[in-house]
């Protein structure tokens, strides 16, 4: 005698559904994850940018503040003068280099309008000595300002002007 036994099992129809939402599943996983690897990167890279602006702001604030002088040697170049440390800091078309006696650091911030403002000994003439100076970097269409400011003394004043005086005028 044969006993017909009824096989329990999922029907085709079930099975097609089942890999259908297993397939949308899987599908905004990976859009989801390529999501979150894109807002990685940019944030490695604005943080990247965050980092090059702050340690250049606090480099030139130590330095205007220790220096005795800063001159402006040419259009892209500052050199920060003092007893112990010669500093100067170069803005090309693609970084600001900040170079020592011992070492060289590299800032990836691109410099735009730069804006310097020169001592004034009186009216009609002025020096090389730098007392303000300002620029702007940008980050995705963000303006952010590098500036420092010197105040000078007396005597750094005079002992520059004795340094830029030819010493045949002595006499």
């Amino acid at each position: 005698m044969l006993i017909k036994q009824k096989i329990k099992a999922f029907t085709i129809i079930e099975l097609l559904v089942s890999m259908t939402l297993s397939g949308i599943l899987v599908v905004f996983s990976f859009l989801g994850y390529n999501q979150i690897q894109k807002l990685f990167v940019n944030y490695t890279i604005q943080n990247k940018f965050i980092t090059d602006y702050n340690q250049l702001n606090s480099a030139l604030y130590f330095l205007s503040n220790h220096a005795d002088n800063i001159e402006k040697t040419t259009d892209d170049c500052i050199r920060f003068n003092s007893d112990s440390v010669t500093a100067i800091l170069q803005i090309t078309d693609k970084n600001m280099v900040l170079k020592f006696k011992s070492h060289t650091d590299t800032f990836y911030l691109v410099a735009k309008k730069q804006d310097y403002q020169l001592l004034k000994y009186n009216a009609e003439t002025s020096s090389n000595l730098i007392e303000k100076f300002n620029c702007q970097v940008f980050f995705q269409n963000q303006k952010f300002d590098v500036s420092f400011h010197k105040q000078y003394d007396a005597t750094s004043i005079l002992t520059k002007n004795l340094e830029e005086v030819p010493p045949d005028e002595f006499n």
